[in-house]
């Protein structure tokens, strides 16, 4: 029998390929979002299932029925992207459903949750379900997710289940997991941290606009004196935040900050199916 190669045939949309059954070859792809699943200690590659772009220690974790909502398991650059999804979720008891109340598509009236993964898929916007399941259930790639309950809305791992993946799921071991309980409680004092920190850096932002403001429009006024503006010129040189001082990227240039596009709405036929 000759050696299985890995599928060179992609056709159609990425996602249109989570109802086929996952193949047994993988292929080095995007880092998995996991610490400690990288193909060396220094590499920027994990290996995956080249069908569903799932990361194969992740598909393995997930056969095994292992659910987590620890954060620190993630790479530490995609922590605050976790605890971002997390805050947008009713997080409830383990056997309600814990509605998203983030962003809804206007147009498809379907949930979506803003996160580039070029790797994973060219749109810009995922189903907060299959977030759910990258953060919960391992990082599947485009892997199929369904609902027990039916509702779309419900971001509970707990009511969902990853597709042709094989995965082990016993519902009342979960209920019943004493240390699920504890990751639990954790992360939702650490969502509750991460509101409390993007709540002050709001209210800095707002006083540094204002701010920003009021200099614009003393500056600019003609009845403003002399001793005004020169005390402003040089006290913004003293801060180094006078336009001479400034580069292009730096926050003070702008009243307003320029907004990620990524955020916006997408036209992507996997938020209406999922």
């Amino acid at each position: 029998m000759a050696e299985a190669q890995p599928s060179r045939r992609r056709g159609g949309h990425a996602y249109g390929r989570r109802f086929h059954q996952m193949s047994n070859t993988a292929e080095e792809g995007e880092l998995c979002l996991y610490v400690g699943h990288a193909i060396g200690r220094f590499s920027e590659k994990s290996m995956r299932y080249d069908s569903h772009q799932a990361c194969t220690r992740c598909v393995a974790s997930a056969r095994e029925g292992r659910l987590s909502f620890d954060v620190n398991r993630l790479l530490k650059r995609w922590r605050p992207k976790a605890l971002e999804f997390w805050s947008n979720v009713d997080i409830g008891a383990p056997d309600q459903c814990w509605n998203w109340h983030g962003k809804i598509n206007t147009r498809t009236k379907q949930p979506q949750f803003p996160w580039r993964r070029a790797g994973i898929a060219s749109s810009t916007q995922h189903h907060p379900q299959r977030v759910a399941m990258w953060l919960t259930w391992g990082d599947l790639g485009f892997t199929g997710v369904k609902t027990t309950c039916g509702n779309k809305y419900c971001c509970n791992p707990f009511h969902l289940i990853p597709q042709k993946v094989g995965v082990f799921v016993d519902h009342d071991s979960y209920h019943d997991s004493f240390e699920l309980a504890c990751e639990l409680h954790t992360l939702k004092q650490q969502i509750h941290d991460y509101q409390m920190d993007k709540a002050i850096e709001k209210e800095v932002e707002v006083k540094r606009v204002a701010e920003v403001q009021a200099r614009h429009d003393m500056l600019l006024d003609v009845d403003s004196g002399y001793n005004d503006r020169f005390e402003a010129v040089l006290t913004d040189m003293l801060e180094g935040r006078h336009i001479s001082q400034t580069e292009a990227e730096d926050r003070d240039m702008y009243r307003q900050i320029p907004t990620d596009h990524a955020h916006e709405e997408s036209d992507e036929d996997e938020l209406t199916d999922f």
